[in-house]
């Protein structure tokens, strides 16, 4: 590992990451050189010039021109867009950098200070706008809280800088130079922007989403928008940016009383500033996001208001003491830097973070809002009060601590109100564009109405003869349907019945029974199945029990089974970590890890709110970046941090070793682990799907002291497993042969003949069969621990050279898989197209049962699988993923033959 990705992987930054944030980190750094240098030229006039007065009046001089060139600046954006508005920006920082350098060069009156602050408040409010506005649709949530206060720390060693030559620089006459300096940086930073629109589409496109629940009013949409985090966000900022006013303005003021010398003055301003940035640069790039990710967003969110308003309380108590002019210097000394550094490296990341879930256009909005109306305001306000308050009947030295105080309660007080907004913009950003805001999670399902209620014999033989029929194909919908008529009286038998049976094609049908019951001893009989050893269990009880509320009776044993799935994640990740990518076992165990998320997903509904929860799992799983991590930020801030970091880990890239070494630390286990392979033997079926345990089967190497866990296995009924145990079993004999024989002894004459010769009559094997189907475009996609499901429905059947498979006109039941051979299909005489190994045709009538459209004929000797339609609806209504599979193929073949029939014609 070289040292760059060493030092990125402390950061948090992702290989695909670097150039992006490499990029940020220069543009950053550069504005933050030419910001700092105006800064530091108006503040050598500033203070020259009896700061009391002049400083108020440059926060409301300046309050003005950020207001006016915020609203220009939204006006371009809207009409220009994003990406030529940021160029456009730059070219007139560097004006008004021209026109600050003219006032400087003419200027030493108070108005040309003032004016010559002003310029610099706009000159960063304009820089603030184009960086963040850029920052803000590049990366996402997730990405936003865990690099923008390392792409926002580049102005922090230049700010350093700018504040050590105002320690070197005290006369006009060598700030010119320093604003030549700026006026490089900021063409240096106009280059660097034009590099990152080629890496990266810098664009706010509108997202269609679903009306609000709760909107702004419509009076207030002018000056909020449309989104109440808009408006507690944008009041408390006010409120921030008053009080951050009034304390830089105390520290200047005492700073300037206890040094009556300018040089003195600019030398203690000046180191402090240099302390500031330093401390505010370490803690942005070290501290901020793992603090973020220890604390979570309300703390952060409301760290900032906290401590000021307490060292606004502490400095109260100093002013009724009596402290001396030396200890007041200290205190505002203090004051200032903990502020700036909790301004700089927490809250303005975080407040850039708590807009990311608005859509992209309604983003930008809401930042040129903040920054470039309310923020000026709030310096406005307190450029007001500093002037107005001290001339009240009454005002003291204390006045500035009151109206203060008073500030930064109120903006703990919005803050506060920002946080639930922020979650409830979450879960707005993943809530469906489409259907009713409402909607319950168990509504609209079509098994979970209720039938019609009528005279059903409650008799336990009828009941009996019920639960037989759900077991027959052709009986199954009609007894379910009694079974649900019978209500209470019939449960008893559902919930043993439930309990006791190893189909699970019968456990999930008893299932939707409880849950169409919606009773409270059906939801306790579905809350005991989840407590079962065998995993389909108790993801079938999961399943159903999203159609009940959470009961916080139960929340004691769904808190114990999250618990055993992070076990779980941790061992499959301890396994998988030693083996390599193209392992076939690999991949299988990736396929156990999501299925341990669907799990933790199904377990987490009934402990959290599950309509958040849900539209979680949703945007989890979609495609679009975006909702991926607005999905995860809005777990992030709903269920206990261990919990979450588990499931994080699980659903976001990154290596088996990297996510071993997470659920290592979440949970350490008191005991060295069984290795991977022996738990999967040990567990069998229950633990795992059956694909796995084959191919964990054929890796193991059985000990005489292990060997009879091959017992099950040999007699399992699944052929793939059974394969799986008889090659274990073969290697048994050739490695310890007093085991092996010991172990045949164990087994009826039967079952041993059984073991030394395959038991099936075909001649290609489960596993085979399996690969077969991953050779197949319709099933390519979807992983072999689902494909093993199709295998017992695939009939192996066999044609003679010109023998028809079927006949155009016939009616269409079966899809096809070609083993061996080639198929012709023909209309009429007329050749259409050939299949051969691996290829499957008819692949239409497992979905709709229509006349065939052409003839197909074997070729020569074809031995081919036939996929019934009744056999395979039964396993898409198991496994949703073969259905996803096979639409996403069909669309596909649609839009490519739609591609071909729209093509211009050629001469």
């Amino acid at each position: 590992m070289t040292l760059l990705e060493r030092w990125q992987r402390l950061l948090g930054i992702r290989p695909d990451e670097g150039r992006t944030v490499g990029l940020f980190f220069l543009h950053n750094f550069l504005l933050g050189i030419g910001t700092i240098l105006v800064y530091v030229s108006a503040n050598v006039i500033l203070l020259e010039n009896n700061p009391e007065r002049s400083l108020p009046l440059a926060y409301g001089l300046a309050a003005v021109a950020m207001i006016v060139a915020g609203k220009v600046y939204a006006h371009y954006e809207h009409h220009l867009g994003l990406e030529r508005v940021a160029s456009r920006v730059l070219l007139a920082v560097v004006a008004f950098t021209g026109i600050v350098g003219v006032l400087v060069m003419v200027g030493h009156s108070v108005a040309a200070a003032v004016t010559i602050m002003a310029g610099y408040r706009v000159i960063y409010l304009l820089t603030n706008l184009e960086f963040w506005g850029i920052s803000a649709v590049v990366f996402d949530v997730r990405q936003g809280r865990r690099l923008f206060s390392i792409i926002s720390s580049g102005d922090m060693p230049a700010k350093a800088l700018g504040a050590v030559l105002a320690i070197l620089i005290h006369h006009h006459a060598e700030l010119p130079w320093l604003l030549l300096t700026a006026f490089a940086a900021y063409i240096g930073a106009l280059l660097v922007v034009r590099a990152t629109r080629r890496l990266h589409v810098v664009e706010a496109r509108a997202i269609p989403r679903a009306a609000r629940l709760e909107g702004v009013a419509p009076h207030l949409q002018r000056w909020f928008g449309n989104s109440r985090l808009v408006v507690s966000m944008c009041l408390g900022l006010l409120l921030v940016a008053a009080v951050t006013t009034g304390i830089e303005y105390s520290f200047f003021v005492h700073v300037k009383h206890k040094f009556h010398d300018q040089a003195l003055v600019m030398r203690y301003v000046g180191s402090v500033l240099v302390v500031t940035y330093l401390v505010a640069l370490l803690f942005k790039l070290l501290l901020s996001r793992v603090t973020l990710d220890q604390v979570g967003v309300r703390w952060m969110l409301l760290s900032l208001p906290a401590v000021i308003l307490g060292g606004l309380l502490l400095g109260g108590g100093l002013w009724f003491g009596d402290a001396g002019t030396g200890v007041q210097l200290l205190y505002f000394c203090g004051l200032f830097l903990v502020l700036e550094v909790l301004r700089r490296a927490v809250f303005d990341p975080l407040f850039l973070v708590l807009f990311q879930p608005l859509p992209p256009d309604e983003r930008l909005q809401a930042h040129t809002l903040a920054k470039g109306l309310y923020e000026p305001l709030g310096m406005g306000l307190a450029g007001l009060l500093l002037v107005a308050v001290p001339y009240l009947p009454g005002a003291g030295e204390w006045t500035p601590f009151l109206w203060m105080t008073l500030c930064m309660a109120g903006a703990l007080y919005f803050l506060h109100l920002t946080h639930g907004r922020y979650l409830a913009e979450l879960r707005h950003a993943l809530s469906p564009r489409f259907g009713s805001p409402t909607e319950t999670l168990g509504e609209g399902a079509a098994w979970a109405v209720k039938a019609p209620v009528s005279a059903v014999s409650t008799a336990p033989e009828n009941t009996a003869r019920l639960l037989e029929d759900l077991q027959d194909r052709t009986t199954r919908a009609a007894a379910a349907d009694s079974l649900v008529q019978l209500g209470p009286a019939g449960l008893p038998a559902v919930a043993q019945a439930l309990q006791a049976s190893a189909d699970e094609g019968l456990v999930r049908r008893l299932a939707q029974i409880c849950a169409r019951l919606r009773l409270p001893a059906s939801r306790h009989a579905l809350v005991t199945l989840a407590q079962q050893p065998e995993l389909f269990k108790r993801e079938t009880a999961l399943r159903a029990l999203r159609y009940f509320d959470p009961n916080e009776d139960d929340a004691p044993i769904f808190q114990a089974l999250v618990q055993d799935e992070m076990q779980r994640a941790s061992r499959l990740l301890q396994g998988r970590a030693t083996l390599p990518d193209d392992e076939p076992l690999s991949r299988s165990l990736t396929y156990e890890l999501t299925r341990v998320e669907q799990r933790l997903f199904g377990l987490l509904l009934q402990l959290y709110p599950p309509q958040a929860i849900a539209d979680a799992q949703r945007g989890a799983l979609h495609a679009a970046r975006e909702r991926r991590a607005n999905a995860l930020e809005i777990l992030d801030n709903l269920i206990p941090r261990p919990i979450y970091q588990g499931l994080q880990t699980l659903l976001e890239e990154g290596t088996p070793a990297e996510k071993s070494r997470v659920f290592s630390r979440l949970v350490p286990s008191p005991t060295a682990p069984a290795s991977l392979l022996d738990t999967i033997v040990t567990e069998g079926e229950a633990g795992f799907t059956d694909w796995t345990l084959s191919l964990a089967l054929r890796a193991w190497h059985p000990q005489p002291a292990t060997a009879p866990a091959l017992l099950p296995h040999l007699r399992s009924p699944n052929l793939l497993v059974q394969e799986g145990a008889r090659y274990a079993l073969r290697q048994l004999s050739k490695n310890q042969p007093a085991a092996h024989q010991q172990l045949l002894t164990q087994l009826s004459a039967d079952q041993s003949s059984l073991m030394s010769h395959s038991a099936s009559s075909s001649r290609i094997s489960a596993t085979e069969r399996v690969t077969l189907l991953q050779h197949t475009a319709l099933f390519a996609a979807t992983p072999a621990n689902v494909l093993s499901s199709i295998v017992p429905i695939m009939k192996e059947v066999s044609f003679d050279e010109g023998e028809e498979i079927f006949a155009k006109g016939d009616l269409g039941t079966s899809l096809f898989i070609v083993q061996e051979g080639e198929v012709g299909i023909y209309n009429g005489a007329q050749l259409l197209t050939t299949f051969q190994k691996g290829d499957f045709f008819g692949e239409l009538a497992l979905l709709d049962a229509e006349p065939r459209s052409a003839t197909a004929l074997a070729r020569g000797p074809v031995v081919a699988f036939r996929l019934d339609q009744e056999d395979f609806y039964d396993v898409m209504e198991e496994r949703g993923e073969v259905l996803r599979n096979i639409l996403r193929v069909l669309c596909q073949r649609l839009r490519r033959q739609n591609e071909k029939t729209h093509l211009p014609e050629t001469k």
